[in-house]
């Protein structure tokens, strides 16, 4: 059964919520146990009391209320983080080439009025990486039950340079169909575990992560909770685009084209590039870098086209 139908997307998000909310409490509870031991064992080693079973339940009770609230704002922090990093580099559209701009804020106007949502700022990365993907800033709310903020649709001039000016717009339909999913805001809380990962291991090149259990179990558990969601979401947001634009034809050959310009190992900022991937329109890596099965972020692009050649039948 392909959980791709309303219901289908809302058992999506509950399970990725749940396996992202599960990871995120076991971090908790080992960061609580290190303050409790901490504050039980100090004592022990200065004489100052000794051990009993009620002393360290009343220590892990006192490290739940110095720690739990640090672990809020350190989730806050991380959530922020990632959104400025994901904005890092962008320019307004405007500020490298007046017609560009003009083409992309004419169609972000009037796919904003087809989705009735605000109409995003569309920025540009400098990447010759074909880019595209959504996002709030870091100053909006990280938890908000309304749709609150105004989110931002990036595109790279690798995008812009590759596709002609009917795909853009079908890619930005894609993007747009997202904010009108309100896919943003859940998104955000999934690449929390992903992306303490990455900042974590943000130094460690070789990727020696992989050797370490909690540096895997980590990334493991982020990709899978992700990708759960992810993966039917961008199938409706697949699904939105052409709703919008009419014509599933394009979005295909820009998936196709994007698809080519793939690279096995980004030219740009490697440190972040799992979640960059993991939010773009199509992964930034090739096959053999992108996990795949219950880790995969997107839909394979056979799943995504015979999507959209079903629907031009």
């Amino acid at each position: 059964m392909r959980l791709t139908g309303p219901i289908g997307l809302a058992v999506r998000a509950i399970l990725a919520a749940v396996i992202t909310v599960g990871a995120l409490l076991v971090s908790a509870y080992t960061v609580t146990v290190f303050v409790a031991a901490f504050l039980i064992v100090l004592p022990m080693q200065l004489g100052l009391l000794e051990f009993t079973e009620t002393r360290f339940l009343w220590a892990l009770a006192a490290g739940s209320v110095l720690s739990l609230p640090c672990f809020a704002l350190v989730i806050g922090h991380t959530i922020r983080r990632e959104r400025q990093h994901l904005l890092e580099e962008t320019v307004s559209a405007d500020a490298v080439d007046a017609e560009t701009a003009r083409k992309l804020e004419a169609t972000a106007t009037r796919l904003g009025i087809q989705f009735g949502v605000v109409t995003p700022e569309v920025r540009l990365h400098p990447s010759d990486e074909p880019l595209a993907y959504t996002t709030y800033g870091p100053t909006d709310p990280v938890v908000a039950i309304r749709r609150q903020g105004t989110p931002f649709v990036v595109v790279s001039r690798g995008l812009v340079r590759t596709l002609s000016k009917t795909e853009i717009e079908a890619v930005l339909a894609h993007e747009f169909a997202h904010v009108g999913n309100d896919d943003l805001q859940l998104t955000s809380w999934l690449l929390v575990p992903l992306f303490a990962a990455e900042f974590v291991y943000e130094n460690d090149e070789d990727e020696k992560w992989q050797f370490d259990p909690f540096g895997w179990t980590l990334m493991a558990v982020a990709l899978v909770g992700l990708g759960v969601f992810s993966r039917g979401r961008e199938l409706a947001a697949d699904r939105a685009a052409v709703e919008a634009t009419g014509n599933p034809g394009t979005l295909a050959s820009a998936l196709e084209r994007l698809a080519e310009r793939r690279s096995r190992r980004p030219a740009m900022d490697l440190r972040h590039t799992r979640s960059r991937s993991a939010v773009n329109v199509l992964p930034t890596l090739d096959e053999d870098g992108d996990p795949g099965g219950f880790r995969a972020m997107h839909p394979p692009l056979e799943v995504r086209l015979e999507q959209l050649r079903s629907v031009a039948a």
